[in-house]
């Protein structure tokens, strides 16, 4: 199958099922934002090298769309169902660091409509007593209860209740390509693509080059019985992403696919699975692209 005007192979992508809270920093300016979004994400975008979580930049955020009505930075964190207890303790943790960034207020993001449970961040780690000394207090913000804690240059505000979906998952795609610029230039132009579908973010940076899956790395290509790089293939990256539910990834996944495939020197897009025994979620690639019109 041809579409725009790359091959897209006939094969699903495989995910789990994740749980996600999407969270909004704001700040006097755009840049502080997204400094506090930086801290707050951090490096967790691979469980590879011991992230306790994943987490990911959506997007800038203009005044008009915040409950401050500041510039502001859209960001999500994900973890496996059965370890709520960690990604609420990270979040936890990282509410601190972002304090350390003037100016900031921390307020719950989840997309409208979606299945999601509510937790008190604030009362479930008693943070008045372990992480304010008992000098925080409250305010109203659009109607939403904030934790005021004061710092040296002014305050930090953070909602005390977070929703999260107990129903997202995360997503991939492999892009194929003649050179490691035409592979970069293809997933940065998937990983824009993927920020107009709020609710979905990147894991980490998002790009990534996989050492451990040597059946995908083209100079290994003649030394590995089972060699997935196809002829012409020098090389191979991924765009690893997830998102707060399964309908939100399947439409990021295809609006990047359709980015992907625009990029001069992509040969084909594919997507790493197990059979069906990694997770229980399947994204056919094919079809997540709209239908080529008839010639």
């Amino acid at each position: 199958m041809t579409a725009h005007p790359v091959e897209i192979y006939d094969t699903f992508a495989e995910a789990w099922t994740l749980e996600v809270s999407r969270l909004l920093i704001t700040a006097m300016t755009t840049e502080l934002a997204m400094g506090a979004a930086q801290q707050f994400a951090g490096a967790a975008g691979s469980s590879m090298i011991g992230s306790p979580l994943n987490a990911g930049i959506e997007r800038v955020a203009g005044p008009h769309e915040t409950p401050d009505h500041r510039p502001g930075v859209f960001l999500s964190l994900a973890h496996i169902p059965e370890n709520r207890q960690a990604l609420l303790k990270e979040i936890e943790l990282r509410l601190a660091l972002a304090s350390l960034v003037p100016t900031v207020a921390l307020f719950d993001a989840m997309i409208p409509g979606l299945d999601s449970v509510r937790v008190d961040i604030h009362a479930h780690f008693a943070m008045s007593q372990t992480r304010w000394a008992g000098k925080d207090g409250e305010r109203l913000v659009a109607g939403r209860r904030m934790c005021v804690v004061p710092t040296t240059t002014g305050e930090f505000l953070y909602e005390k209740e977070l929703r999260i979906s107990a129903n997202g998952t995360d997503g991939h795609f492999v892009c194929f390509a003649a050179n490691a610029a035409a592979a970069v230039a293809a997933i940065l132009a998937a990983k824009d693509a993927i920020a107009a579908v709020d609710g979905v973010a990147p894991m980490g940076y998002g790009l990534e080059q996989v050492y451990r899956e040597l059946d995908y790395i083209p100079s290994l290509r003649t030394q590995i019985e089972d060699s997935k790089v196809p002829a012409g293939v020098e090389s191979v990256l991924n765009l690893l992403m997830f998102g707060a539910s399964a309908d939100l990834m399947a439409r990021a996944m295809g609006l990047a696919l359709q980015a992907a495939a625009q990029a001069p020197g992509v040969i084909a897009l594919t997507a790493m699975n197990f059979g069906g025994e990694f997770g229980k979620h399947k994204y056919y690639l094919r079809q997540l692209l709209p239908p080529i019109p008839e010639e």
